[in-house]
């Protein structure tokens, strides 16, 4: 039940798209109506970066940025893991230009240091007919990183710098012959509007691949997801450690489900009495970081397994109309 090592979930009116697999070494471009709630697909799109043990840069409009990186991404921030830059104090042309400079120093960090990068640009409705120029030199810049690979240490096989990427843009700030300028280059294109009467526009001209995707009704998800708990909490625990609060917002981020505090600790508090995960302390003296035992991460592997056996099993006696 372990959530793809590079998905991303994108709110689409009342529907939630699930993004199994952004193509790697590719980058993706997002236009959004005003009123769609687009911070947390970005804050799920940083936070499977994170996981993956990739440095993360995310340039957004200051003025209208809801995502908050010092509560969700402190740690990050701190090690210098997820890099910001906002967009919006100044001259937004020079920004861009900066923000140019900052991609470089990323990708040359990126190839120094044989770690992979993610990178998340959103300029809102910042954009005006004066910097879209700008705006679309960085677009092309950042596409042209696909050619650069670096080689990880004990292995032969080599891994593009950029992983992956998502360009933002509110649709406001466009008008139609820039729309049709950004569709022209980019082989990936998401489109999300509150009302849901353009929900998504995927153009895969000269691709071999395409990444699976699923429009799944908010509601059901929900239901799914909390019916299916322990069995989602254990697969996320084997995926690395969490406190509670890390859980809680993992899977509002994974699955737009919102659940208490009380729902998730109650589930970690018998996970512990059956001696399926044990605690340590974190960094705080309060917080507690709940670790799979042998036990736990031998249920953990075979309660996934029946999971995906039952699921498979299923899907496919179920006749589709």
């Amino acid at each position: 039940m372990a959530i793809p090592r590079n998905a991303a979930t994108i709110p689409l009116d009342k529907k939630v798209l699930l993004v199994n697999e952004l193509l790697v070494n590719e980058c993706s471009l997002l236009l959004y109506s005003p009123g769609v709630d687009v911070w947390r697909s970005f804050g799920s799109f940083i936070d499977s970066g994170l996981a993956n043990g990739e440095t993360c840069l995310y340039a957004y409009d200051e003025s209208n940025n809801k995502l908050q990186l010092e509560t969700i991404f402190g740690e990050a921030l701190s090690s210098g893991r997820l890099l910001k830059f906002p967009l919006g104090k100044g001259y937004l042309p020079k920004e861009i230009e900066e923000l140019g400079e900052k991609l470089k120093e990323l990708c040359a960090r990126s190839r120094s240091e044989k770690c992979a990068a993610r990178v998340l640009v959103d300029f809102g409705a910042l954009l005006t007919r004066h910097s879209f120029g700008k705006a679309f030199t960085f677009l092309k810049e950042l596409m042209a990183r696909k050619e650069e690979f670096f080689t990880p240490p004990q292995e032969r096989k080599r891994q593009p710098i950029l992983r992956t990427a998502i360009v933002a843009f509110n649709l406001e700030s466009l008008n139609e012959e820039e729309i049709k300028t950004l569709l022209e280059i980019n082989r990936n294109v998401m489109i999300s509007t509150v009302d849901g009467t353009n929900t998504l526009a995927l153009n895969f001209r000269s691709r071999r691949e395409i990444p699976e995707l699923e429009l799944a009704p908010k509601e059901s998800l929900e239901h799914f997801v909390k019916r299916h708990l322990e069995t989602i909490v254990l697969s996320m625990l084997s995926e690395r450690p969490m406190c509670g609060y890390d859980v809680i917002k993992t899977i509002y981020q994974r699955y737009y489900t919102s659940l208490s505090q009380g729902t998730v600790y109650s589930l970690l508090y018998s996970l512990e009495a059956r001696g399926l995960v044990t605690i340590m302390k974190g960094e705080s003296m309060r917080s507690k970081i709940y670790v799979l035992t042998e036990q736990g991460r031998a249920l953990a592997e075979s309660r996934i397994n029946d999971f995906i056996a039952a699921q498979r099993y299923l899907l496919e006696s179920i006749q589709r109309t």
